[in-house]
């Protein structure tokens, strides 16, 4: 596996790593910007001329992460040279908001099954449902079949968010790059640093990602009791506090993102719909706790690649980069210092991450940093 890594500025490319000569064939162009930047896609005809012939597959994100520094709003890229590894890249659109699980039926069964180890996925993050885009996935999948990636974001604005391949970016779209066959060798991560506080609730009663009763109580007043000072801030300081759910006939929990509040419905409302049954727990973190949950992903990831990583995805949530503020580049820096200072690291802030943890089937995950970690034999 041969990577570069590059910015975009107008017309030319710069690099932080060249090391594809021109004998290569590149396998894929991995660009990672703003929702704005892709909107516009003037920075598309200089990577086709740079990379002539490759699949460009982009998403939009809420920063990105580029080598071993955060940006925000610049053009990324990475490009990939498989030297070993057979794979196949594939697009779908969402015919239905409510179908996101339809879509990545479809999606996944674009892909022959032969021999399948991997998939990297990007899907819209605002109008796709990742819970049901992942299990879409699996239902025309392997289980065996390893999946991870992200969904698009755009900055702090939750309005519209981006996918392409090629020339064709927009809304409801999710993209997937297959690998295939025993050379190319991942490693995964994914760790929060939250700790789940106070009462545990069943969910009584939901209108999709609105949670409306916990028990016989108005969510609202128990997450601002919860909240304190912080509750002056709603609904925007909900993404320093996600709560915990464990869906029914779960053993663990997941992490999901509060995105918004409703003081006339006194309801919270969720990333991803949850259903009746389910728990849910308020969380909290400290500074500390939230970089352990860096080193704790990225000695994971390293552990289970179980040697030195030749490229690295890294996908975080938006609710952290908020949380950290100014010290946000210390969740790069942590990564680094874990994988080395060689490894190409390229990635974005997300609404939504997807990953396995530990030996479960990949999931969708909200407030979590994920690593994928990719070498050939």
């Amino acid at each position: 596996m041969i990577v570069d890594q590059f910015l975009v500025a107008g017309n030319q490319i710069s690099y932080s790593q060249k090391n594809i000569t021109g004998n290569e064939q590149v396998s894929f162009v991995l660009v990672f910007t703003s929702r704005g930047n892709l909107e516009s896609a003037d920075w598309l005809p200089a990577v086709e001329e740079g990379y002539p012939g490759t699949e460009v597959i982009s998403c939009s994100t809420s920063g990105e992460v580029y080598f071993s520094e955060l940006t925000h709003e610049a053009i990324t890229g990475m490009a990939v040279s498989l030297e070993k590894t057979p794979f196949a890249i594939h697009s779908a659109k969402l015919a239905n908001k409510d179908k996101s699980f339809a879509l990545g039926k479809n999606l996944a069964g674009k892909f022959s099954k032969n021999d399948l180890k991997h998939v990297l996925l990007f899907g819209d993050g605002w109008l796709v449902n990742g819970s049901d885009l992942v299990q879409g996935m699996y239902a025309n999948l392997n289980k065996d079949v390893s999946i991870s990636g992200g969904l698009a974001g755009d900055g702090a604005n939750f309005s519209k968010t981006l996918v392409g391949l090629n020339d064709d970016i927009d809304q409801s779209m999710a993209v997937a790059i297959g690998f295939y066959g025993d050379a190319l060798k991942v490693g995964f991560g994914a760790h929060g640093g939250w700790s789940e506080l106070g009462e545990t609730y069943e969910i009584t009663k939901t209108e999709g990602r609105e949670i409306l009763e916990l028990g016989e109580l108005s969510p609202l007043p128990l997450y601002k009791q919860f909240l304190g000072d912080d509750a002056d801030g709603l609904p925007g300081s909900a993404l320093l506090y996600p709560v915990a759910v464990w869906l029914p006939g779960a053993e663990d929990h997941v992490v999901r993102t509060v995105f918004n509040t409703d003081e006339f419905n006194q309801s919270i409302t969720l990333g991803e719909p949850t259903p009746v049954g389910a728990k849910l727990q308020f969380m909290r973190a400290r500074f500390d706790d939230l970089l352990a949950g860096v080193r704790g992903a990225a000695n994971e990831a390293l552990s289970n690649l179980g040697k030195t990583p030749e490229m690295a995805l890294m996908v975080s949530c938006i609710g952290r980069k908020l949380l950290f503020n100014q010290h946000i580049d210390q969740e790069i820096e942590q990564t680094r210092q874990v994988l080395g200072s060689q490894t190409p690291i390229s990635g974005f802030y997300s609404y939504g991450e997807i990953c396995p943890v530990e030996k479960d089937l990949a999931a969708l995950h909200h407030q979590m940093l994920t690593l994928t970690l990719f070498t050939e034999a």
